[in-house]
């Protein structure tokens, strides 16, 4: 098997940024729990927090995942923002009345939801906002594996940091972002122009700490020139599929390009295959195509016979969420830093295809 033009694309999930010094989501989630317990500002919100967390458990044991228990900060600010909808959700004449213990602990109007969902959101900004990027260079060999390729890769991340984009402008390496020369987001940025010399397309799913939303020019999405408190970041499945730009336009990206005949792999890293939308697309992608597979990047920190059992059961708790045939999940036993200085080249790929089956191009 070769790999070329369109035969490859990334997913990036929280994983990828720890070699950076980016908090994993548990990590925040931790760091939250902790100030709860320290922390003034937090304290009034830890009978809130306690109840949302053991609802999330308590929902995902309805359905039988009670091996997949860590409650993540995304998973938290999901939850907040349906909630801060408040009769404005939907579902709601369909439930009759919120939950009385959500009414116990939820304050006046739900009040302490909308100042939790603050806070929360205030310390994201903390803990991605890092003083320095420079530990994130091993995202620049993104580029020497594209030049190896010879074709711009595409990359989907689900992260708000800036990781990537700083460590490809340390290496002077061209990246598209999608924002035009006023700083305006622009969908046709991702078109594939023979006159780009973009090395990588970056589509950033979930936003980005450095976006933000000008309202009173139309809902326009602009670049700054550095990280905002109020940037534009979304979270749960219903915010991924709105309409406005660019969240809707990314997932057809993701869906357009895992879907192209030519595709063999889908490398995911750092990614815990815990947003169901995301898992959805791609099991579609694996299913339709008999040639492509799943390589994901994940470390074990476990050696010998160890290290070989823990990737088994990763395998197959992979292909169990995705519904597919475990023989076409690869698991690369790697940090993010370990697998793009180290493995991110033609010849590492050519030996992880000759584990599978031949594929004809």
């Amino acid at each position: 098997m070769a790999i070329r033009e369109d035969s490859i694309i990334f997913l990036l999930g929280a994983g990828a940024s720890v070699d950076a010094g980016i908090m994993h989501a548990k990590a925040m989630t931790d760091d939250i729990e902790k100030k709860i317990d320290s922390r003034e500002e937090f304290k009034e919100f830890k009978d809130l927090y306690n109840y949302l967390k053991s609802s999330i458990i308590y929902q995902r044991g309805l359905e039988g995942l009670f091996s997949e228990q860590d409650v993540n900060i995304e998973d938290l600010l999901s939850v907040l923002a349906e909630i801060k909808q408040k009769h404005n959700n939907k579902l709601y004449p369909f439930i009759g009345s919120w939950n009385v213990h959500l009414q116990k602990v939820a304050g006046k109007d739900f009040e302490k939801v909308t100042k939790l969902d603050d806070l929360i959101r205030s310390q994201l900004y903390k803990w991605i906002n890092i003083e320095s990027y420079d530990e994130s260079n091993y995202f620049s060999n993104l580029a020497s594996f594209a030049n190896e390729v010879g074709s711009a890769l595409r990359v989907f991340t689900l992260n708000y940091d800036l990781c990537v984009e700083r460590a490809l402008d340390n290496k002077k390496i061209p990246l598209e972002l999608g924002f035009n020369e006023a700083r305006c987001w622009e969908a046709s940025k991702f078109d594939n122009d023979p006159n780009s010399n973009a090395q990588i397309y970056l589509y950033k799913l979930h936003g980005s700490i450095d976006w933000i939303r000008d309202v009173k020019s139309g809902n326009l999405l602009k670049k700054s020139d550095s990280p905002q408190s109020h940037s534009e970041l979304i979270f749960g499945t219903t915010a991924k599929l709105s309409s406005i730009d660019p969240y809707l336009f990314y997932v057809h990206e993701f869906r357009k390009y895992s879907l192209q005949e030519p595709l063999r792999f889908i490398v995911t890293v750092g990614y815990s295959f815990s947003d169901d939308y995301i898992n959805k697309l791609i099991a579609q992608a694996v299913m339709r195509n008999e040639y492509a597979r799943i390589l994901t990047v994940s470390p074990t920190f476990k050696e010998g016979e160890s290290a070989n059992e823990a990737k088994e059961q990763e395998r197959s708790r992979i292909a169990g969420l995705l519904n597919i045939d475990d023989k076409k999940v690869f698991l690369e036993d790697a940090t993010a830093k370990c697998f793009f200085d180290e493995k991110s080249n033609l010849a590492f790929f050519d030996g992880v295809s000759k584990q599978g089956d031949d594929s004809p191009f």
